[in-house]
C-alpha cells in the first residue's frame, strides 16, 4: 500500500506486520474487560516498536521530529489494522514521545526518551478537562483549546491541581504529559505549558469513572485523574509557556488519519474474509461493486494522508496543517462508511461478538468523535476562502506569549540548588 519506502522504513514495517499478525489472532478479553492492551503492548515492546517516536540519538529510530514522521504513521496503520484499540494506544504513546523530542531539553530527552528506548516505558496524557459524565460544557468554550489546570510556583518547581479526563494510557504510563496554564496567564493561547508528571507521584489519583460503560476503545483505559498538590520539579517542565503553540508542528490529526485508515482496512479485511469463505457471495453483482467502491475509498484516503505527510516533510507547515485536516476528514468518513457497510455485505454473522467487525465499528465510531469534524472542516473552508492557513490557527492569536523569565519565575529554579 505504501510506495517509495526507505530500506529502514521497509524493515520496520515488516516487523510491524509480523507483530500485527500475532495481535490479530490474540485473545480480545482486554476489550470485554475494559483493561489495557498489556499483552499486545508487550509484543510491541519486544519488537522495538515503542521506540519509533524516539530520536536515534536517544536509542530510538526517529529523527528529531519524534512521532511526526512517516514511519510512525505506517506502523500505526499496520497495528490498527490488527487491533483498532492497540493502534490508538500506540499513537497516544507516540505523541507524548514526540512532544518531549521536540520541546524537551537535552537532559529531559536523555532521561525520559532513553527510558522509553531502553526499557519500553509507556507515555500517556493528562490533557482533556472535558468530563464525559457531565451533561453540559464548562463556561470557557470560546477557544478550540483551553485549560484551567494550574501550576502554583513553589521552591524547586510547581504544585499541580487539576481534574483531567479521557487520559489515554493514563493509569499504565510511566510518564504523563500534563497540560496546564502557566501562573499569571489566563488563556491557553499565551500560557499553555507542558510538563511531565511521573506515575506514582503523591497526590495523583485515578478514577475508572465509568470507563467500563464506554462502547468503544475500551482497552485505552482513558480514565479520569485527580491532581492534588502534585509536585512537578523544574526538570520536568518542557520549554517555555506557549512553545507548543508557537514552535511545535501539531500533527495529531494526521496520526489519527492513519489510525482511521487502519480501522477501514480492518473492516475491509472482514469483508474479504467473508468473500473467501463464502464464494457464492461473489455472484451478487451489487455486492461486488460495493467491494470495489470500498477499495477505491480507502485508496483515496491513503493518498490524502500521504500527501499531507509529504507537505510536512517539505516543511510547508501551513499547507501541511491544512492538508492534515482534510486527510483526517477523509479518513474519518471512509472508516465509518466501510465499517458500517461491511455489516450489509457480511450479513448477520457480523453481529456475533466473535466477529472482529463489531469491535472495529465501535472503535472507529469512538475514535471519530475525538475531534469535532464540523469544526475542522470549517477551518478548511475558511482557509480555502481566505487563501491562507496557520498551523495553530485553531488556537487563536499567539501574541503576548511570555517566557518563564518574563513571568519572574525562573529564580525559583535557582532556589532548588
Amino acid at each position: 500500500m505504501w510506495t517509495n519506502l526507505t530500506p529502514e522504513q521497509t524493515r520496520w514495517l515488516d516487523v510491524a506486520n509480523r507483530v500485527a499478525a500475532e495481535i490479530k489472532s490474540s485473545d480480545r478479553s482486554y476489550e470485554k474487560d475494559a483493561r489495557f492492551t498489556y499483552e499486545n503492548f508487550e509484543l510491541l515492546r519486544e519488537a522495538g516498536l515503542l521506540t519509533l517516536a524516539v530520536p536515534k540519538a536517544y536509542g530510538g529510530a526517529s529523527d528529531e521530529t519524534g512521532n511526526a514522521n512517516f514511519l510512525c504513521y505506517i506502523v500505526t496503520e499496520a497495528i490498527s489494522r490488527a487491533c483498532t484499540t492497540t493502534g490508538w494506544n500506540l499513537i497516544i504513546h507516540y505523541h507524548q514521545c514526540g512532544a518531549v523530542a521536540r520541546l524537551g531539553n537535552e537532559e529531559q530527552k536523555s532521561r525520559i526518551l532513553a527510558d522509553v528506548a531502553r526499557n519500553g516505558a509507556i507515555m500517556g496524557s493528562l490533557g482533556s478537562e472535558i468530563n464525559h459524565q457531565e451533561g453540559k460544557a464548562g463556561k470557557d468554550v470560546k477557544s478550540g483549546l483551553f485549560f484551567n489546570a494550574g501550576m502554583q510556583p513553589v521552591k524547586g518547581g510547581f504544585l499541580a491541581n487539576a481534574s483531567k479526563h479521557f487520559c489515554s494510557n493514563g493509569p499504565v504510563a510511566k510518564y504523563l504529559l500534563y497540560w496546564s496554564l502557566a501562573p499569571g496567564l489566563e488563556s491557553s493561547r499565551v500560557g499553555l505549558a507542558l510538563s511531565i508528571v511521573e506515575q506514582g507521584s503523591e497526590g495523583l489519583e485515578w478514577q475508572e469513572n465509568g470507563w467500563d460503560h464506554m462502547i468503544g476503545l475500551r482497552g485505552t483505559v482513558s480514565w479520569s485523574a485527580s491532581l492534588k498538590d502534585v509536585f512537578i520539579p523544574w526538570k520536568n517542565v518542557l520549554g517555555e509557556p506557549g512553545d507548543f503553540i508557537t514552535k511545535d508542528p501539531y500533527t495529531l490529526e494526521l496520526s489519527q488519519s492513519f489510525h482511521l485508515i487502519g480501522c477501514a482496512n480492518a473492516a475491509f479485511d472482514c469483508v474479504l474474509e467473508a468473500l473467501r469463505h463464502r464464494p457464492f457471495l461473489r455472484k451478487e453483482e451489487g455486492l461486488m461493486v460495493e467491494v470495489g467502491h470500498m477499495a477505491s475509498l480507502i485508496q483515496s484516503s491513503v493518498g490524502s494522508s500521504t500527501h499531507a505527510n509529504r507537505l510536512w516533510e517539505a516543511e510547508e507547515y501551513s499547507k501541511a496543517a491544512q492538508a492534515s485536516l482534510s486527510a483526517h476528514h477523509s479518513a474519518r468518513e471512509v472508516a465509518l462508511y466501510v465499517a458500517t457497510k461491511a455489516f450489509d455485505l457480511i450479513g448477520t454473522r457480523a453481529l456475533l461478538d466473535t466477529s472482529r467487525l463489531e469491535m472495529i465499528w465501535r472503535d472507529a465510531r469512538t475514535a471519530s468523535l475525538h475531534t469535532r469534524d464540523s469544526q475542522l472542516s470549517k477551518l478548511v473552508a475558511d482557509a480555502i476562502v481566505d487563501g491562507s492557513y496557520q498551523p495553530k490557527q485553531k488556537y487563536g492569536d499567539v501574541g503576548g506569549v511570555k517566557t518563564w523569565d518574563e513571568l519572574g519565575l525562573r529564580h525559583v529554579e535557582a532556589q532548588a540548588g
